[in-house]
């Protein structure tokens, strides 16, 4: 039984690994979106700025970390598939990210 809980030990620490760089991008698109919204008071990087800390949050509570904290245990019954939706997230940001500091 040792290494399922080994192999339960490495999801939960790489999601909370994806889960910190998803939060590092986010804090990055804030910033960005948040020195727009400064320059040029547009509505739609309001928006951006609102649906930024919407998924900060959303990624705040997804991380393991945080569900230790609250007591819960044994989130990841699904294995990989726990870790693929915050790998999608984070690939998402990454090209939003790369965008945005292109334009």
């Amino acid at each position: 039984m040792p290494p399922v809980v080994m192999q339960d030990m490495l999801l939960v620490n790489i999601k909370a690994l994806i889960t910190l760089g998803n939060l590092i991008l986010l804090f990055c698109l804030l910033f960005i979106y948040a020195k727009s919204y400064g320059q040029i008071k547009s509505k739609f990087a309001l928006g951006l700025i609102a649906f930024i800390v919407l998924l900060i949050m959303q990624t705040v509570t997804s991380n393991p970390i945080f569900h230790y904290t609250c007591g819960w245990r044994r989130m990841y019954a699904l294995g990989w598939l726990w870790i693929l939706p915050d790998l999608f997230e984070f690939v998402a940001l990454w090209i939003l990210l790369y965008i945005s500091l292109k334009s």
